[in-house]
């Protein structure tokens, strides 16, 4: 794990949003290669603000490259991903599937009326959750084929262990983790944002023994314990938060997803892919969103209520006192800590070794972010049977 890294090419980079932390994933372990410790990276940091490191607190096991494994260009309806296309008002391909997502989980727009000329999300991943195609189940190094990679594209860095277009099922080796679960038993799982794109999540199973498939993966969804969601920060507290879940018009049919609890931060239409003429925040001192603490001003930039009450829109994740991204306490390209979930690992489940994928949907992007970390399941204590003994007659 500890081979010495293998850069092939220096990349400017743009876009790496997310990814599994815990349990730690395939996908990160090029956090272990020199050039990728401390949250450091040759292409583009998936924890901190900068690509120099930092202090990644929680974060540390999502170290690396984990947030470079997505699939891009992949609206609902459609039977594969283009690869292309990441901020789309638009259906890439000439299917005919219409949004199944109800109006409380949306993340973004949500004062537009469905299906009007500003609804401009409503053929993005998120709006049918499971339904739009991925590349790979574990995700694809860099979101797409090589000969797209260039300025504006989230490239991969070359690695011992993979090379940008790389499928994660394939190429990334199991990465055992230490992580066991009983089956009938709680389990917790977290992920990390780093450039936010709203949409919702899911997790889910897979035996270790069969192709890492989204077949595979979409038998075995894991419920989620509705009410313990949390935020936890860097520093390692904790804050309770109320999830948003959906089961109606998800795939695989009745199978429960969280709404991301994280606002998106949008400051005009030139980026976000949000309608033309969009100005609902103002920028900070500066100019610029991420001048000073406090800088995004205004209710139009956040999509909706952040989850902890102190956040004023603006940077607030110490020591620093302006942030390459733009986010607040709990909202925006949030690098201030993860979100944390209970899932329920299935009764019924055989024991053995499994991989845990870990799927977000985005709302505002056509792009879907994947991870995949091996776990343990194990029989519960009282369905072990006794040991036998024998009694002298």
């Amino acid at each position: 794990m500890l081979r010495s890294i293998a850069l092939l090419a220096c990349f400017s980079s743009v876009a790496a949003h997310g990814a599994l932390i815990s349990p730690p994933s395939r996908n990160a372990l090029d956090r272990f290669l020199p050039g990728f410790q401390g949250g450091a990276s040759k292409s583009d940091s998936c924890n901190c603000g900068s690509n120099s490191g930092c202090e990644e607190g929680v974060r540390a096991s999502g170290g690396g490259q984990p947030c470079l494994w997505f699939s891009q260009g992949c609206t609902i309806g459609c039977d594969e991903c283009t690869g292309l296309g990441s901020h789309t008002a638009q259906r890439l391909c000439n299917g005919t599937m219409q949004p199944t997502l109800p109006k409380y989980a949306w993340t973004m727009n949500r004062w537009a009326s469905e299906g009007s000329v500003n609804d401009s999300y409503r053929y993005n991943p998120w709006r049918a959750p499971g339904a739009a195609p991925v590349f790979d189940a574990c995700g694809k190094a860099g979101g797409t084929y090589p000969k797209n990679f260039g300025p504006g594209v989230a490239i991969f860095a070359n690695t011992t262990f993979a090379k940008g277009g790389d499928l994660g099922s394939v190429a990334l080796p199991p990465a055992p983790s230490g992580t066991i679960w009983t089956a009938g038993s709680e389990a917790e799982v977290a992920w990390g944002i780093r450039y936010n794109h709203g949409g919702g999540y899911q997790y889910r199973l897979c035996p270790a023994s069969e192709a890492l498939s989204e077949a595979c993966f979409q038998r075995t969804p894991l419920p989620f314990v509705r009410d313990k969601q949390e935020l936890q920060f860097l520093n390692g507290t904790r804050l309770s938060i109320p999830g948003t879940f959906v089961d109606v018009g998800t795939s695989p049919a009745g199978s429960t997803w969280a709404m991301n609890p994280i606002p998106r931060i949008d400051f005009d239409s030139s980026g976000s892919g949000q309608p033309a003429a969009f100005h609902g925040c103002v920028a900070g001192p500066g100019g610029e969103p991420h001048d000073a603490p406090g800088a995004a001003r205004g209710r139009g930039c956040r999509q909706f209520d952040p989850p902890c009450s102190w956040d004023d829109g603006g940077f607030a994740q110490p020591p620093r006192r302006a942030s390459v991204d733009v986010e607040g306490a709990c909202s925006g390209d949030w690098t201030g800590g993860t979100i944390v979930d209970k899932v329920t690992v299935p009764k019924d489940l055989k024991p053995g070794h499994y991989v845990l994928g870990w799927r977000w949907d985005c709302e505002e992007t056509s792009q879907i972010w994947a991870s995949c970390a091996d776990v343990t399941v194990i029989a519960p204590q009282a369905a072990v049977a006794p040991a036998s003994t024998t009694v002298e007659q």
